[in-house]
């Protein structure tokens, strides 16, 4: 069987000077094979820009704003973990700090459960309470008890117990000595009893 260029001569349909000329591939050029680009390389395209510009990106290089991104996914990431990481850190001094207090008043409150007396007092910007009886109400307000609180509850202690107490939680013993009110220039001193008008 011939070619199609032996069946075009014997039609007449092509001359032997055509027939000399090398064949031409459909993209236009009289290249071989191995001169033609690659499947991944676009055709007609020079493989390299020219001097001083950008080199061209390949398909699987991010772009800067996929860059971006990744680097500000890491960035929140690691501050989420980071602040994980404090959280814990926290949680785990908060709880060592619960066991030594729990070891320092254990059978060392004098708290009783018939007591029916509230003894009020601030604490951590709110007016909070403790249970007393008359006698340790009395013993409160000249500053011979403290209380101190443990967990959300106020515990009475002596004075020893309160000394060690501040040692390790300063900031979960409120103050109750009497405060006396600031003198804003709206009060007038007292009126002397031989004042006469």
């Amino acid at each position: 069987m011939g070619s199609l260029q032996d069946a075009l001569l014997n039609a007449g349909l092509a001359d032997e000077s055509q027939a000399d000329k090398p064949r031409r591939s459909r993209s236009g050029g009289d290249r071989s094979r191995k001169d033609r680009p690659k499947s991944g390389q676009p055709k007609g395209r020079p493989t390299q820009g020219k001097r001083g510009s950008k080199p061209r990106r390949s398909p699987g290089s991010p772009s800067d704003l996929e860059r971006a991104y990744q680097a500000r996914e890491r960035a929140e990431k690691q501050e989420r973990e980071e602040k994980k990481r404090a959280r814990v850190e926290a949680q785990e001094a908060r709880r060592k700090r619960n066991q030594a207090l729990d070891a320092l008043v254990k059978n060392r409150t004098l708290n009783r459960k018939e007591a029916e007396i509230p003894r009020y007092f601030e604490h951590l910007g709110r007016i909070r309470r403790v249970m007393v009886t008359s006698e340790q109400r009395e013993k409160l307000n000249r500053g011979e008890l403290a209380v101190a609180n443990l967990r959300g509850a106020y515990l009475l202690i002596d004075l020893e117990t309160l000394a060690a107490y501040r040692d390790i939680a300063p900031d979960l013993v409120p103050d109750l000595s009497p405060k006396e009110p600031e003198d804003d220039g709206s009060h007038y001193p007292d009126v002397p009893d031989d004042l006469i008008w």
